[in-house]
């Protein structure tokens, strides 16, 4: 035990555990915002903007059928076409416009989850040592300071006695 610690402040070490201490806290926060809000943008792509897409699909091809039976009644009456010929023009660009966005959605949320899970595997590591690993260098660091108090409480009266 040739070697001696120069320790020049106990309060210092309890400082540090507090402030490792928030930062552990902080840091538990974020990663549970992050893994909410990676569930909540997952849920958002595969349920809600899937289920809207289809739904319009659907909508904009029955808003399709009624257009061209309007046609069709136009043609038949012999009455202008020109305007009925220009909505089923517009109404098959939003369809297909749609029809569009059921295949994004459908491409998008494997890529997403590709994602998530790539943040996870990356996540995880840091998590576990925010609850193991650092939770044991706190509980390190108060022991270290119990002991420095202990040991000053002992060595204190057989200074003053000399």
């Amino acid at each position: 035990m040739g070697e001696s610690a120069k320790v020049g402040s106990i309060d210092a070490i309890r400082e540090f555990r507090e402030a490792l201490g928030s930062f552990v806290e902080d840091a538990r926060n974020a990663l549970t915002a992050v893994e909410m809000e990676n569930r909540r943008l997952n849920e958002w792509v595969k349920n809600t903007q899937r289920l809207y897409w289809l739904n319009e699909v659907k909508r904009r091809r029955e808003k399709m059928n009624e257009i061209r039976g309007e046609l069709h009644r136009k043609k038949l009456s012999g009455a202008g076409e020109t305007e009925a010929k220009e909505a089923v023009r517009i109404a098959n660009h939003r369809l297909r416009v749609a029809e569009e966005k059921v295949e994004i959605v459908k491409k998008a949320a494997p890529v997403l989850q590709h994602a998530i899970d790539e943040y996870l595997g990356l996540a995880r590591p840091l998590g576990d040592m925010l609850t193991g690993e650092i939770e044991h260098c706190m509980a390190l660091l108060e022991r270290m300071a119990d002991a420095l108090d202990d040991y000053i409480r002992v060595s204190a009266p057989s200074n003053s006695t000399k």
